[in-house]
C-alpha cells in the first residue's frame, strides 16, 4: 500500500497468481477492455526475451478513503511457469491482495496445487503469511470439459472456504465479480491500518468499477501495451543504488582509462516503477564504439554522491539505464 498525501491517493497492489496459462493475463485483458478509459491507467508490459509481467492502474467509482483520499488499485499478473520464480517473488513484493487463478481442467490439478504452495513459499520470503492477506479464488475455464469439481478444488486449495468464483475469463464470466470481491477485501484491510474507526463505520464497502460488458473485448495482440524491455546493462540484469544521506559527498574522481565495473547488483525494476517515494530516471542510450560508460550521481547541490563505471560488451549497441534513488 502506498499513500500519497500530496495527491491524496491511496494505491493498493493486487496480484493475479496461478499456474501457467490458467487465465491471469486474460483476466487483465478483459478488465482493461470493459473498463472506462478515464478510470484505468496505461497497460504496461515489462518484458524479457522469455517472460512478461503486466500491470495497470484502476480507479473504482465513488470510493473515497478517509478525508477525501482517492483509492487506486494496481493490478498485476505474474508469469505462471515455475522457472520464472524470481520474477514472481518480485511481483509479490508489497502485495495488498491476491487473486489465485486456478485452471479447472482435470490435467491441471497438480499444477494448481504446486502453484498455490509456491505462492505461500514466495510470500514467506517477504516475511508475509497468506492468511494475513486478502485472498480470493477464481476457478477459471468452467466452460470447458473434463473439469475438477468445485468441491474438490475447495478441499485441496481453499480449505478455509474463502470467497471463490467460477469463471470463464475468455467470456468475461466471473471476472468483474472476482475483481470486486478482492478490491472490497483489500480496501477493508488497508483502511484498518490507516484509521481503525473508518472500518467500523464502513464494514460493507461495495466496490464498483465503471464497466461496459457490451464493449468488444480487445484481442491480446491488439492490447495497447507500453513495453519496457529489461536489457542487460552489466553482467547482472541491472544495478541498484543505495545512498546514505548522512555520509558526506564523495570527492570528485577522474575515471580510470580502463574502467571496470565497481558496482553491480539487482535493481528491483517493478519497485522503481511503482514506488512514488523514489526518484526514478530512465535513460535509453545508443552506443557507437564506446567500450565503457561512466555515471556520476549528483545531489541537488551538484555534489557528486557516487560514480559508477561500466564495461560495455562490443555486441551491445543500446542500453537502458534506470536510476532509482530514495527521496
Amino acid at each position: 500500500m502506498f499513500i500519497n498525501h500530496a495527491s491524496k491517493e491511496v494505491t493498493a497492489k493486487i496480484v493475479y497468481y496461478g499456474p501457467g496459462l490458467s487465465g491471469k493475463t486474460t483476466n487483465l485483458q478483459y478488465i482493461f477492455s470493459v473498463t472506462n478509459p478515464k478510470t484505468r491507467g496505461e497497460l504496461v508490459s515489462i518484458e524479457t526475451d522469455i517472460e512478461r509481467t503486466l500491470f495497470f492502474d484502476l480507479l473504482p467509482l465513488n470510493v473515497g478513503l478517509i478525508k477525501g483520499y482517492q483509492t487506486k488499485f494496481q493490478l498485476y499478473t505474474v508469469p505462471g511457469q515455475i522457472f520464472y520464480d524470481s520474477t514472481r517473488k518480485l511481483v509479490l513484493k508489497g502485495a495488498d491482495g491476491i487473486v489465485f487463478v486456478c485452471d479447472s481442467q482435470e490435467p491441471m490439478e497438480e499444477a494448481n496445487i504446486e502453484s498455490f504452495q509456491n505462492l505461500r513459499e514466495n510470500l514467506a520470503q517477504h516475511g508475509q503469511e497468506l492468511r494475513n492477506l486478502p485472498l480470493v479464488f477464481q476457478y477459471n475455464k468452467r466452460d470447458l470439459k473434463s473439469l475438477i469439481p468445485v468441491d474438490r478444488l475447495n478441499k485441496t486449495l481453499n480449505a478455509s472456504r474463502l470467497s471463490f468464483f467460477e469463471a470463464s475469463a475468455l467470456k468475461g464470466t466471473g471476472v468483474i465479480e472476482t475483481l470486486r470481491e478482492i478490491s472490497s477485501l483489500t480496501l477493508a484491510k488497508i483502511s484498518k491500518s490507516i484509521e481503525q474507526s473508518w472500518q467500523s463505520q464502513n464494514k460493507n464497502v461495495a466496490i464498483q468499477f465503471d464497466t461496459d460488458r457490451r464493449q468488444e473485448i480487445i484481442k491480446k495482440e491488439d492490447l495497447p501495451y507500453r513495453k519496457i524491455s529489461v536489457e542487460s546493462i552489466t553482467n547482472s540484469d541491472a544495478f541498484n543504488l543505495e545512498l546514505d544521506e548522512q555520509e558526506p559527498p564523495a570527492p570528485v574522481k577522474t575515471p580510470p582509462k580502463s574502467p571496470k565495473v565497481e558496482k553491480a547488483a539487482k535493481l528491483d525494476i517493478l519497485e522503481s516503477l511503482e514506488d512514488k517515494s523514489r526518484v526514478t530516471v530512465l535513460k535509453k542510450l545508443r552506443l557507437d564504439t564506446s567500450d565503457a560508460l561512466s555515471i556520476e550521481i549528483k545531489d541537488n547541490g551538484n555534489n557528486i554522491l557516487d560514480t559508477i563505471h561500466l564495461e560495455i560488451k562490443p555486441e551491445i549497441k543500446k542500453i537502458t539505464l534506470i536510476l532509482d534513488v530514495k527521496k
